[in-house]
């Protein structure tokens, strides 16, 4: 472990001014955890952690699990004041981390059920869907070419953590992946949508293997892919609400899936 009162030091850059350094973090293949909560998690799964920053307090409470899984020499101990001044505001908890991202799964490699994100651009829904995914026992994600990175800061913190024991695989057409995934496996493909012909989730049974597709609020599932989708799921709703926030909707849909294959 290094005692830094340098904050100048090259080796600080990932955790420098943290508002503005998403870019080195999403070019070099790496994301930052927030708090301890969060940086206790990633530290538990199977991640390559590149370095950690915290105060000496928590580095002792951590120390058996940081030893671990970072080398010594990555392992940055100072003062809350001095992390708040390098890192650009007042940290709640005083720890993080820069863990690489895992490695990009093969969709033809993921084992069902699958959750599919499609044109899902708030990094908050991404990382909220994660997290209800993980905790309800689904490990399976697909983002498209328009979803955010599971992998920005705002996704992890949300998640709190939960994208690192996920499988996470990117479709620059998910349309034709999910097609492939239909041809070559027989899953069955669920959007969750409200339609003309969408009947309820309180009346639908979920098979054990389906992949669930899920939409940004402003446009919902592209109509290419719910032309294909072998059937179409809402929850019903007051008629004083249109619909639920994507992520809370996830959570519904998937608790639903998990119920019907107890």
């Amino acid at each position: 472990m290094i005692h830094f009162h340098d904050l100048n030091d090259s080796r600080l850059d990932y955790y420098r001014d943290l508002r503005h350094a998403q870019q080195l973090h999403s070019s070099s293949k790496v994301f930052l955890t927030d708090g301890e909560k969060i940086t206790s998690t990633v530290l538990q799964s199977s991640l390559n952690i590149q370095s950690i920053l915290l105060t000496e307090e928590l580095y002792q409470k951590y120390h058996t699990m940081i030893q671990i899984k970072v080398n010594s020499d990555q392992c940055f101990i100072m003062s809350k004041q001095n992390m708040d001044e390098l890192v650009g505001f007042n940290l709640y908890s005083p720890m993080m981390c820069i863990a690489h991202e895992p490695k990009t799964s093969e969709i033809s490699l993921l084992q069902g059920p699958i959750i599919a994100m499609n044109g899902i651009v708030n990094s908050d829904n991404v990382g909220g869907i994660i997290r209800n995914a993980i905790g309800l026992g689904y490990e399976s994600i697909i983002t498209d070419h328009t979803t955010s990175s599971p992998y920005l800061r705002r996704a992890i913190r949300v998640s709190m953590g939960a994208v690192a024991f996920a499988q996470c695989a990117n479709s620059s057409n998910l349309t034709e992946d999910l097609k492939e995934i239909r041809k070559n496996r027989g899953i069955p493909l669920i959007s969750g949508e409200i339609t003309a012909t969408s009947v309820s989730v309180t009346n639908f049974s979920f098979p054990k293997d389906f992949v669930l597709v899920l939409g940004s609020e402003g446009y919902g599932i592209d109509d290419e892919i719910l032309a294909i989708s072998d059937s179409i799921v809402h929850i019903p709703m007051s008629s004083k609400i249109k619909s639920l926030n994507v992520s809370s909707s996830s959570a519904i849909l998937l608790h639903a899936a998990m119920s019907s294959n107890r």
